[in-house]
């Protein structure tokens, strides 16, 4: 403990300017975990979070209440969390890659801030850029069908069509923004190119042997961290874009955007809510410790603890 007040001392300037961000970590991460504890309570407003009567795991059965609804809604939740998160990862690199090799380094910057504003349209924009494209009567897709003598779609009955859908938009809105990451690891590197170029390396060498290499661990780092939201999905993404429409449910219900149409649609409580945001949180928790742990016994340097 000396030690640790010592050192702190001794770094108080970095202590400090740590301080803002604990703090907010703190009293938005960590306090409100506290009100978990309604996953297991029938919440009472007259009584409180603590005075409220236990209802223990009952408030779980609406999360579990359906066999078949709970597989549907596991299998979209988990399914597109992985499809966004190898299709993502594995553009975001490609992209870091073309942007660094671009001989070009104006257009490269360009081209970066082009790709990077999408990140910043709201779901509610991308809605309506979406109907717009889709729309059965007036969308610009089923213009061009019947342009080319094609019979129109109606896209929002059609289910099969939206993984596809979801993976585009998702990779427009959020590909760009993510290769920052990996383009700042490449950044100051450019004497181990060159030492590579006078060694007789080609570009495709130095790709293979030299840029994967250094972005493996980020990459690795990266899906770790995000392992933890797993079980969690873009409502904005799921509830708004499908514009919650009951025949899409099959491919675009995940566990969120069920949980937010059910408080919008029924007297569903916080403890319900609670008792759903605990598992998930439990889920990512899980995988998060326990693939570390594979990645630790495999690639130290590559594990995030």
């Amino acid at each position: 403990m000396k030690a640790l007040l010592r050192n702190t001392y001794k770094n108080r300037a970095l202590a400090l300017m740590a301080l803002p961000g604990v703090v907010l970590a703190v009293l938005f991460s960590y306090v409100p975990m506290a009100g978990l504890v309604t996953a297991f309570k029938r919440f009472d407003y007259s009584a409180g979070i603590w005075g409220s009567p236990w209802v223990w795991f009952d408030n779980f059965k609406f999360l579990f209440s359906s066999h078949d609804l709970t597989f549907r809604m596991l299998r979209n939740t988990v399914g597109y969390y992985l499809l966004f998160t190898a299709v993502t990862t594995v553009l975001n690199v490609a992209l870091a890659i073309a942007l660094n090799e671009a001989r070009g380094k104006r257009f490269a910057k360009i081209a970066q801030s082009l790709m990077i504003l999408p990140r910043f349209i709201s779901w509610v924009a991308v809605t309506f850029i979406v109907t717009a494209l889709l729309d059965p009567k007036k969308g610009m897709f089923n213009h061009l069908l019947e342009q080319f003598g094609k019979n129109p779609v109606s896209w929002y009955t059609e289910p099969g069509y939206w993984p596809a859908i979801l993976t585009i938009v998702v990779v427009w809105s959020s590909v760009g923004y993510g290769s920052v990451l990996y383009l700042s690891a490449l950044a100051g590197m450019d004497e181990v190119f060159e030492s590579a170029a006078l060694d007789g390396a080609s570009k495709w060498q130095q790709i293979w042997y030299i840029t994967l290499p250094m972005l493996a661990s980020l990459v690795c780092v990266l899906t770790l961290m995000g392992l933890g939201g797993i079980m969690t999905s873009n409502t904005g993404l799921f509830f708004q874009v499908t514009k919650n429409v009951g025949a899409l449910y099959p491919a675009t219900q995940t566990i969120d955007a069920y949980v937010l149409n059910a408080l919008s649609s029924s007297n569903t409580s916080f403890g319900m809510t609670a008792a759903v945001t605990f598992f998930q949180s439990f889920v990512g928790f899980a995988m998060v410790f326990s693939v570390n742990m594979i990645v630790r016994r495999i690639e130290p340097e590559f594990a995030l603890f």
